[in-house]
């Protein structure tokens, strides 16, 4: 399964959250791979890849099999609506802000 979630997160804060989430000290899972902007893990007949897309806000691609639930409460965590006096103080005008959005690629 693929899926795609925006964050207002760096790239580096949404691959640490990844670590915590999906590394041996929370759901056992093993690095096979990590890099600046992605990470696969691999465990439990299955594995979670994840890369982020450096813009603002940045994207991240990930693709799992059989972590399927795991991967929805993680990105649930790095989908943060910042609060609104967040968003008013880095105030831009209408139309130059995307929102941030949960898509389900394929199935």
């Amino acid at each position: 399964m693929r899926y795609e979630v925006v964050t207002d997160l760096t790239p580096r804060q949404a691959l640490e959250q990844a670590l915590a989430d999906f590394g041996p000290s929370r759901l056992g899972l093993t690095v096979q791979s990590q890099t600046n902007l992605s990470l696969v893990f691999q465990g439990g007949g299955g594995y979670v890849a994840i890369t982020a897309q450096p813009s603002t806000p940045v994207t991240l691609d990930i693709e799992t099999r059989e972590w399927d639930y795991a991967v929805q409460q993680y990105m649930a965590r790095v989908y943060q609506r910042r609060s609104w006096w967040q968003r008013l103080w880095r105030w831009k005008p209408a139309g130059l802000a995307r929102p941030a959005t949960l898509t389900m690629l394929d199935e």
